[in-house]
């Protein structure tokens, strides 16, 4: 992923264009309508309304690609705010990150698998926690583009309590080296970090540090759970 060919546009300056940007709740179900997810409204309806937010990405060639080779494999991804018993949420890193990167934990959601299901089943194969789902935190829909072609993408984000088991991962082609836990106030920390990785991995970590930013924004702000 390169950082040259990433245009700058928009209020802020790490290659995130926020012009109309639309930070409200809307009907979950039409969620599922445009992403072809199976149980948004269901989970709704169950954990709360989430909150939407909507984010579009100038890309290299290379990344763009990459986000198409994944929208054939998956249809989006849930992303976990495991909190621990101490109240700390979880996060992991990976063997081929850069030294020091952190990240919440998320993974695919396959054709036809209900969200919620999808968000425990990924939970328990990256930690081997027993998780409960407390809330449905947000939906952040994403748009990946390279001049005039357009890859999307959504994250559906998730509060999830431990309620049981030894950490550690289950499966081993996530190839997941590490935890740590930190409080929700260090949520913006985490993200900024992940917006400022070096040029081979810039366009990742800007795609990846905006659901930190959601889930600081739900946590921390006027949406506390």
């Amino acid at each position: 992923m390169r950082q040259d060919g990433v245009r700058q546009d928009g209020v802020r300056q790490d290659g995130v264009r926020q012009d109309g940007v639309r930070q409200e709740r809307k009907h979950a179900a039409v969620t599922q309508q445009k992403s072809g997810v199976q149980g948004v409204a269901k989970a709704a309806e169950r954990y709360g309304e989430p909150v939407m937010w909507e984010r579009t990405y100038s890309v290299s060639a290379e990344t763009f690609m990459e986000r198409q080779n994944l929208e054939d494999r998956r249809t989006a991804e849930v992303v976990l705010l495991v909190r621990r018993r101490n109240g700390r949420y979880l996060l992991h890193t990976k063997a081929f990150y850069p030294p020091g990167t952190y990240r919440l934990l998320s993974g695919g959601v396959t054709p036809g698998e209900d969200l919620v299901e999808a968000a425990l089943r990924e939970g328990h194969e990256e930690t081997g926690l027993q998780l409960c789902v407390e809330r449905f935190v947000g939906v952040l829909r994403q748009r990946f583009v390279h001049g005039q072609d357009v890859a999307p993408f959504t994250s559906y984000l998730f509060l999830l309590s431990e309620d049981g088991g030894d950490l550690g991962n289950t499966d081993t082609e996530e190839q997941i080296t590490g935890f740590c836990e930190v409080p929700a106030e260090d949520l913006p920390a985490v993200a900024e970090a992940l917006g400022d990785l070096p040029p081979e991995w810039a366009e990742w970590g800007r795609f990846r540090a905006e659901a930190h930013r959601l889930a600081a924004h739900v946590l921390l702000g006027d949406e506390r759970p």
